[in-house]
């Protein structure tokens, strides 16, 4: 079967590309920019995702057996001051794709949507009935994004997806901020920071998540929580990196670094509806995306 991944080429989309590729799946990778790595055997192209033309022709010319829309502004903090910019890649982005698949009658649509969709919630564990709420361009960009997918009359989940980390992440990374000061400064000193609390989700567990969802053979629901399932107050991210480098002198004021205070996504529908759940614990994958930033960044 042959699957269409728009963004294929960011941090997600790269590692799901090459997860699906590698399972036998025929992938067909469309993104705004190039691909770092290019994986044997999958067709890459290049184009605009709020450009009807281009998915109007890939869908024309391959046999696509489902799409997973993966392209967007994807991290909160990005176009503060231009939100216009994160609405027109989002939100007409979503709507063309899902415009394409219907009228080549593209059944499965898997949309990438956020745990931003929450907002700040005041809850230990957050569900999937829990009201949506963006705190932020970006959430509100996802909020109006899963509402278009569940209304379009296809075969559709939206997938709200926790803090990704791990290799290849190129935006700000509480994780990567913290590993990269131990690595290259030798010292931890922030002003702010220690009372955030976020679910955080590993790379390989994210896509793994994505592609059983977008392969099984029927989606029970509409929406599904995709992270860690744990809610990290960042004092346990702080200790996990201080036991890595346990001569740094780490130094980190009272505050958050200025995301959602989330609260652990509820993993329960996951489980139930495809036996999915995270399997790489934060302590380990902290140590894993260490090791890999010491051998890929300078």
């Amino acid at each position: 079967m042959t699957t269409l991944i728009i963004g294929g080429n960011g941090l997600i989309g790269s590692h799901l590309v090459k997860n699906m590729a590698g399972s036998g799946e025929s992938v067909i990778s469309f993104s705004g920019h190039e691909a770092k790595e290019k994986i044997p055997g999958v067709t890459y192209i290049q184009g605009d995702v709020t450009e009807y033309g281009t998915l109007n022709q890939i869908l024309h010319t391959n046999k696509i057996d489902r799409i997973i829309h993966n392209a967007a502004v994807s991290h909160p903090k990005l176009y503060l001051e231009n939100p216009y910019k994160i609405y027109r890649i989002n939100v007409l982005g979503t709507l063309t794709a899902l415009e394409a698949a219907r009228n080549y009658g593209i059944c499965r649509f898997i949309y990438i949507s956020s745990g931003a969709v929450y907002g700040n919630v005041s809850l230990n564990s957050v569900a999937e009935d829990v009201p949506l709420h963006g705190e932020s361009p970006y959430g509100a960009s996802k909020v109006a994004c899963e509402e278009l997918v569940r209304n379009y009359g296809l075969d559709s989940a939206s997938l709200r997806i926790g803090f990704v980390y791990g290799p290849g992440r190129k935006f700000e990374c509480p994780i990567h901020m913290l590993l990269s000061d131990c690595i290259n400064k030798g010292e931890v000193n922030w002003e702010h920071g220690m009372d955030q609390i976020m679910d955080y989700i590993y790379i390989d567990d994210c896509v793994d998540a994505i592609a059983t969802i977008a392969t099984a053979e029927k989606l029970p629901h509409t929406e599904y929580n995709i992270g860690g399932g744990e809610n990290v107050p960042y004092s346990r991210v702080v200790k996990c990196i201080n036991n890595l480098y346990p001569d740094v002198p780490f130094k980190i004021g009272n505050g958050t670094l200025g995301y959602d205070n989330l609260g652990a996504m509820n993993m329960e529908r996951s489980l139930n509806d495809f036996n999915w759940r995270p399997r790489v614990p934060l302590e380990k994958g902290i140590s894993l995306y260490n090791d890999w930033i010491k051998s890929h960044e300078k």
